[in-house]
């Protein structure tokens, strides 16, 4: 049986995996080799925070606290508006209060996601979407 911390990460992962865009976006998921593409993708990153005791007893659930953070890379020198949209659709796709699960263990996204302003670079365009979640467990 997976720890608590994999199955909050196994329950954002098949979620961000389910997304369906047109065109198909490719990902670059932590730890794996990921070559950037010239055109768009995205890029995902978990990011836990903090765990809270809300209870008395010592066996009792902890609420975790935590990001889903998933970049949009848009095409350079490509209206900014293709990829603000793509941000959009992948807020959308973690609506406030939708339920995630891995075994056991169940994450809610507790707030709508923010899309953040986009930020240039050398290569691309970037539009940060942040998933805010909890989970008790």
């Amino acid at each position: 049986m997976p720890s608590i911390e994999t199955s909050i990460w196994l329950a954002l992962k098949a979620r961000a995996e389910a997304l369906v865009l047109s065109p198909v976006l490719p990902i670059a998921w932590p730890n794996l080799s990921f070559t950037k593409p010239a055109t768009g993708y995205l890029r995902v990153t978990h990011v836990p925070n903090l765990n809270r005791r809300l209870f008395l007893g010592s066996t009792g659930p902890h609420q975790r606290l935590g990001l889903l953070q998933i970049d949009v890379f848009g095409k350079k020198n490509e209206n900014i508006a293709v990829a603000v949209e793509v941000a959009g659709k992948v807020a959308a796709h973690f609506p406030t209060d939708l339920q995630m699960r891995h075994g056991d263990v169940a994450v809610r996204v507790i707030a709508a996601p923010n899309v953040a302003q986009p930020i240039d670079d050398d290569t691309h365009i970037m539009v940060p979407v942040t998933v805010p979640y909890e989970c008790f467990a």
